[in-house]
């Protein structure tokens, strides 16, 4: 039981700094995205570059809109992992993290073996029974 509550306590810390490491990348490739917009506009001159170099800020703005709630959803399963609450949320995410290549594949995949132990489930299952008998919701 203490190497299953050392072991999701590691996770948690883990998730937690890599949705913050991974916002900046993600603001970092937008901002590359950008500049990479700015460079092609100029070829585009000929045909109607407005609407084109819009799109594709746009598709940026988005991809990183995108990122950035992935991230966030990254960092909440860690502080979950940390309070033994929403199980299913962990896993989900946990499996979702595995198609963030190559990182977030071995978190995730570590995630998913750590969470898929009985004793682990017991873990979340009693923290959620002490928060039903003192009443938090």
């Amino acid at each position: 039981m203490e190497r299953d509550k050392r072991q999701l306590q590691l996770l948690s810390k883990l998730q937690i700094v890599y949705g913050i490491v991974n916002v900046f990348v993600s603001f970092y490739f937008y901002k590359v995205t950008s500049e990479m917009v700015r460079d092609y506009q100029k070829v585009l001159e000929e045909s109607n570059p407005e609407v084109q170099v819009g799109l594709l800020l746009g598709f940026g703005f988005v991809l990183f809109l995108i990122g950035v709630v992935v991230l966030f959803c990254i960092i909440l399963t860690g502080q979950s992992l940390a309070r033994y609450e929403n199980y299913q949320y962990c896993l989900i995410i946990a499996v979702l993290e595995c198609l963030i290549f190559p990182i977030g594949t071995i978190l995730g995949i570590y995630t998913i073996l750590v969470l898929r132990r009985p004793s682990v489930k017991e873990l979340f299952s009693e923290a959620q029974e002490e928060k039903a008998k003192s009443g938090i919701s």
